[in-house]
């Protein structure tokens, strides 16, 4: 399940596609280093997971540590975040009886604070209550056949709302208050993410970057006076092209993608996002295409970037701004796009 690839400087320019939104690029300069870059990789919460991670040649202790990032993500998604594992964490407590308290792990009591957080601080439009709405649209584990209708729409909404769910951090319980299903994907791949960054800087490794499904968290150089560097990919169709690049210069960060036009339907020839607006109980339908945002951990960026979606062109600059977070938004306009990003996105960004 592995990959081990080690690499030296070389006088060349790489592209490592990562993501429907983010890429990998190292613009290896040097002459010869010491230093060895290794990539691990493997699959999980149904995409892939990459890491590399820099180190020195003699560092033997590589596999031990793939080993422990395997054992790792296994037990974040089919014990705790998955929703097609019937006997996972988030399973039985989506099944639990509705008023019954059920005890959870710091994992996902970690991930349920966060996610109440950005739902306060995003007017509610990050709502991980939306499964039931994301099943009636075809993004679950059944495509969608038809678009539903308004009566279905709002027997779906009666199963949504982030004030259904009482969280008891000192007991490590969660209950739900209604029938509602919770669903994690837009934050659980960003708090992997994290989770793996904790395990690589425990294992003695400081520079180094870990991918989940597009999902970003770098920290270090990649060789000496060598960034880690990842594109925005453009919203279109067809091959993959760059619209501006984020330079770490050695900081730590994370960053996380969203965007409208890889995960859609189309019906009588209109297009239909997996971007599910919980007030209206439809999918997003304004100009915004994607969203990248920066952010100290992933699972933060990973759960701004959807309420961005949701929010749209408008609304989501002015309260990433009023935030204080760091967005770069793609908004479409005519036949192209044009772009706009926060002040926090300008000590990184490098425009193509």
């Amino acid at each position: 399940m592995r990959k081990f690839l080690q690499s030296y400087y070389k006088k060349t320019l790489t592209i490592v596609a990562v993501s429907a939104f983010l890429w990998l690029l190292a613009n290896q300069r040097q002459a010869f280093s010491p230093a060895v870059v290794q990539e691990l990789s493997g699959q999980t919460m149904g995409t892939t997971w990459h890491v590399q991670v820099v180190h020195a040649a003699d560092d033997n202790k590589l596999d031990q540590t793939g080993i422990a990032i395997e054992t790792a993500l296994a037990r974040l998604d089919k014990r705790i975040f998955s929703t097609y594992v019937a006997d996972s964490e988030l399973s039985r407590l989506n099944t639990a009886a509705v008023g019954a308290p059920v005890p959870v792990s710091r994992e996902l009591m970690e991930v349920l604070l966060l996610a109440r957080t950005v739902n306060q601080q995003s007017f509610g439009t990050f709502d991980v209550t939306v499964g039931a709405l994301v099943y009636l649209w075809g993004f679950g584990p059944q495509s969608a056949t038809a678009v539903p209708d308004d009566k279905a729409i709002a027997a779906a909404m009666k199963h949504l709302g982030a004030s259904h769910y009482e969280i008891d951090a000192r007991a490590g319980t969660v209950t739900r208050t209604a029938d509602i299903s919770l669903d994690l994907s837009a934050i659980a791949k960003g708090y992997a993410v994290d989770h793996i960054a904790e395990l690589l800087q425990t294992a003695g490794y400081s520079n180094y970057l870990v991918e989940i499904g597009g999902e970003v968290r770098v920290q270090g150089w990649r060789q000496p006076e060598q960034s880690w560097v990842i594109a925005i990919e453009s919203p279109q169709n067809g091959p993959q092209q760059a619209l501006a690049r984020i330079d770490n210069h050695g900081a730590a960060f994370a960053l996380a993608g969203s965007g409208v036009y890889r995960n859609f339907f189309e019906q009588d020839g209109k297009r239909y996002s997996h971007e599910i607006d919980p007030h209206t109980g439809k999918p997003i339908d304004h100009a915004l295409a994607a969203v990248t945002v920066l952010a100290e951990t992933d699972a933060e960026a990973d759960a701004w970037a959807t309420a961005m979606m949701v929010l749209g062109p408008e609304a989501g600059p002015l309260l990433a701004e009023k935030r204080g977070l760091a967005v770069y938004f793609i908004i479409r306009k005519g036949e192209g796009f044009e772009t706009r990003h926060t002040p926090g996105f300008d000590a990184y960004l490098k425009l193509d």
